[in-house]
């Protein structure tokens, strides 16, 4: 399984405030209903819904998946960090075992 982006590499998004993207949008879509029908509007409109609630439901999944992903590197780990853990405890006993035996050896 792939981790999704949350952060584009570069983006015009990333230069305009909320207000401006929503001018923008408000904008685009005064201009686009200029030259069409009122049919026309209601069709293109309800398209754009649809691709909408399409993308929010990519989106979702992305983050679930990216989620999951996360959860199963921090739980690696989680499970690596124990087993470093343990083996310089046992390194640690060992040098102590060692220090006593050269004590030992020093009398």
């Amino acid at each position: 399984m792939k981790e999704y982006k949350e952060v584009p590499d570069d983006s015009l998004f990333y230069d305009l405030t909320p207000e401006e993207i929503a001018l923008l949008f408000y904008l685009l879509g005064i201009i686009m209903a200029q030259s069409l029908t009122i049919d026309e509007i209601n069709l293109l409109a309800n398209g754009l819904l649809e691709t909408a609630q399409v993308m929010l439901v990519i989106a979702a999944q992305r983050v679930l998946i990216n989620d999951v992903i996360s959860a199963h590197q921090d739980e690696e780990e989680k499970k690596s960090t124990e087993k470093l853990e343990l083996e310089v405890k046992k390194l640690q006993a060992k040098i102590e075992q060692l220090q006593k035996q050269i004590n030992e050896l020093k009398r």
